[in-house]
C-alpha cells in the first residue's frame, strides 16, 4: 500500500500545492534572469570635471575622448590627459592628445537607476556584473544542499515557508543596501531561498502524488517559469529603477504566504520520523479536503508504518563516489554530467546574449521567453512518444548550427541574428525539458537520486559560469562566445549519442544491470516504461 492509495492519487489538496508551485515559477524567473535589466549595457565615457559643467557632452567628447576609428565610437574607459586652467571667472582645459589616462569617474547616456550606474561598474569593474549572476547561482547550489538536509530533519513545510520568508527579507534588504558587497550577500541569501522553496516544494509534491502523474506535473512547472519570463521584460520596462524592481519582486512572493494556512506536511516524512499522530492528522486533512474516506484508518496507519520502516531498512547508502566505481556507470555519469552542464550553460548564455543582439533589449528578451512555449509543449510529447536520443541529439546539433551561423551574419542584419539566436534558444530549451527525464532513466534505481542530484549540480555550475562568456568576448573577439557555444553543443550531441537508449526499455535497478545492459528487457509498448520521479525542470 502506498500513501497515495489513501490520500488520493491527485486530489484537491495536491492540486492546491501544484498551483502554489506553478505560481512560484513566475517570481523565480524574475529572480534568476533579472540581471540584464538590473545591469543593462550602458554607453559611458570619462566624466568631465565639474568646473566644465557648462560644456556640452559633444564638445567634451570631441576634445578630450579618444575616438576608435575601427569601432567608430569614442573610448569608454580612457580620456586624453588634460590640465584645467582658470581664466578670470571661467575655466578652460589644455589637452595632451599624446597621452591617455584611465577614467576615474564616468558619465553615461542612460538616466535609469541601475546597479551599473549606482556603483560605477564600468571598464575594469564590468566583470562584477557577471559576478552578480554567478553569486546567485552559487547561492542556489548552496541552498539545495542546506534545504535538503534541513528538509530531512525538520520537514518540508518549515523549510518551504522559511525559504519564502528568507527571499522576501533578502529582496527588501537588497533594495536598500549601501554597497555592492551587501547586495551580493542579499542576492546569495535570496538564491538560497529560491532553491529551498524549489527543493522542499518538489519533495512535498512528489511524496503526495502517485507516480503516473509525477512526470507531467514536473513538466507543468515550466508554465509558471515561462509566464514569468514573458512578463519580465514588460515589468522591467515599466520599472527602470533597480531598487523599486527589487521591491516589486519581493512583493510578488507575498501571495505565497497563503500557504501558511493550508500547506500540509508530507505524511511520508512524518512517518519516517515516527511522528505517527501528526502523520494521522495530516492524512485526515488530505482525506477531508479531497473528500475521501477510509473504512479503517487505524489499520491503514499500521500498514503504512510497517512499509515505511521496511523501506528505511533497505534504503540505499550509496553516495556520489559510487557513480564512478564501475567502468560503464562511470562513463555514463561523466557523459550525462557534461550534458547537464552544457544544457544549462547554453540556456543562460543565450538568454543573456539576447539582450545584446541589437534592437530593443526588452523585445529581444520577450521573444527569448516566447520561444520557450513551443519547447514546453514539445518536450512532454517527445518524452511520451519518441525515443530519447534522436530528439536530444537534434536539439544540440541545431543549437550548434544556429550559434555558429550568427558569426557569419553582418552586424547590420539584426533581425537575422535575433532569429538564429532564438532558434538556438528554442532547441536548447527543448533539450532542457528532455534531460531531466532521460537523466533519471540512465541511472540505476539504487543510485538514481544521487545521480540526478549530481547532474543538477553540474547544471548549476554551468549557469554560474555562463555570464562570464560576456567578459571573454570583450577580452578576445566578439565571435569567440558563439564558437564556444557551437563546439560545446556538438560535443554534448556526441555524448548523448554514446549514452544508452532508455525508451521502451526496462530501467536498471542495480549497478550490475548497468554493467550488463543486455539483460534488460526491451518492451514493444509505446510510451515510457516507468514514470520516474523528476526534479523540477526550471532553471535549466
Amino acid at each position: 500500500m502506498e500513501i497515495t492509495d489513501v490520500i488520493g492519487n491527485l486530489g484537491r489538496l495536491q492540486c492546491y500545492i501544484i498551483i502554489l508551485l506553478i505560481y512560484r515559477g513566475m517570481p523565480t524567473a524574475w529572480e534568476i534572469l533579472a540581471i540584464p535589466f538590473l545591469a543593462p549595457d550602458t554607453d559611458h565615457w570619462c566624466a568631465k570635471p565639474h568646473q566644465l559643467e557648462n560644456w556640452t557632452v559633444t564638445r567634451w567628447k570631441n576634445v578630450s575622448i579618444p575616438f576608435d576609428t575601427n569601432k567608430q565610437e569614442f573610448s569608454r574607459c580612457q580620456s586624453y590627459s588634460y590640465t584645467l586652467v582658470q581664466l578670470n571667472d571661467s575655466w578652460d582645459v589644455i589637452i595632451d592628445q599624446n597621452v591617455t589616462v584611465p577614467c576615474t569617474k564616468w558619465d553615461y547616456s542612460s538616466r535609469d537607476n541601475t546597479i551599473i550606474t549606482q556603483w560605477d561598474l564600468f571598464c575594469d569593474r564590468e566583470w562584477l556584473v557577471s559576478m552578480n549572476q554567478t553569486v546567485f547561482m552559487l547561492g542556489m547550489l548552496f541552498g539545495v544542499f542546506i534545504s535538503g538536509h534541513l528538509g530531512d530533519k525538520f520537514g518540508r513545510r518549515p523549510v518551504l515557508l522559511g525559504s519564502l520568508c528568507l527571499i522576501i527579507v533578502s529582496n527588501y534588504a537588497g533594495a536598500a543596501v549601501p554597497n555592492l558587497s551587501f547586495f551580493y550577500i542579499a542576492r546569495f541569501c535570496s538564491a538560497m531561498g529560491v532553491a529551498g522553496i524549489q527543493n522542499a516544494g518538489v519533495c512535498l509534491l512528489m511524496e503526495t502524488i502517485s507516480p503516473e502523474y509525477r512526470a507531467w506535473v514536473s513538466v507543468s512547472f515550466s508554465c509558471g517559469w515561462i509566464i514569468g519570463l514573458i512578463i519580465l521584460p514588460g515589468l522591467a520596462w515599466l520599472i527602470r529603477d533597480w531598487q523599486y524592481f527589487e521591491a516589486v519582486t519581493a512583493c510578488s512572493w507575498l501571495p505565497m504566504l497563503i500557504a501558511w494556512w493550508f500547506l500540509p506536511e508530507s505524511p511520508r516524512w512524518l512517518l519516517t520520523r515516527k511522528r505517527y499522530t501528526d502523520a494521522e492528522n495530516t492524512i485526515r486533512k488530505f482525506l477531508n479536503v479531497n473528500k475521501l474516506s477510509v473504512s479503517n484508518l487505524d489499520h491503514t496507519m499500521k500498514t503504512l508504518e510497517t512499509k515505511i520502516e521496511l523501506e528505511k531498512k533497505t534504503k540505499s547508502t550509496l553516495t556520489s563516489l559510487d557513480l564512478f566505481r564501475t567502468p560503464r556507470l562511470r562513463r555514463i555519469t561523466t557523459e550525462i554530467m557534461f550534458v547537464f552542464f552544457v544544457s544549462s550553460f547554453l540556456y543562460y548564455a543565450l538568454t543573456f546574449d539576447s539582450a545584446r543582439l541589437g534592437g530593443s533589449m526588452y523585445i529581444n528578451l520577450f521573444i527569448s521567453a516566447a520561444v520557450e512555449i513551443p519547447a514546453c509543449v514539445a518536450a512532454p510529447l517527445l518524452i511520451k512518444f519518441v525515443k530519447r536520443k534522436p530528439p536530444f541529439v537534434i536539439c544540440f546539433v541545431v543549437t550548434s548550427i544556429a550559434c555558429v551561423l550568427v558569426i557569419a551574419v553582418p552586424e547590420d542584419m539584426v533581425a537575422t541574428k535575433i532569429s538564429l539566436s532564438m532558434i538556438g534558444k528554442m532547441f536548447i530549451s527543448t533539450a532542457g525539458g528532455i534531460k531531466f527525464l532521460y537523466g533519471g532513466e540512465v541511472f540505476p534505481t539504487v543510485i538514481r537520486t544521487v545521480g540526478v542530484g549530481t547532474s543538477i549540480m553540474c547544471s548549476r555550475i554551468g549557469g554560474a559560469i555562463a555570464p562570464f562568456v560576456r567578459e571573454l568576448s570583450k577580452s578576445t573577439h566578439v565571435a569567440v562566445p558563439s564558437v564556444i557555444y557551437g563546439v560545446l553543443s556538438i560535443i554534448a550531441a556526441i555524448m548523448v549519442f554514446l549514452l544508452p537508449e532508455t525508451f521502451n526499455r526496462q530501467l536498471p535497478d542495480t549497478i550490475l544491470e548497468i554493467e550488463n545492459p543486455e539483460k534488460l528487457t526491451i518492451y514493444e509498448t509505446k510510451g515510457p516504461v516507468e514514470e520516474t520521479e523528476l526534479p523540477e525542470p526550471v532553471t535549466a
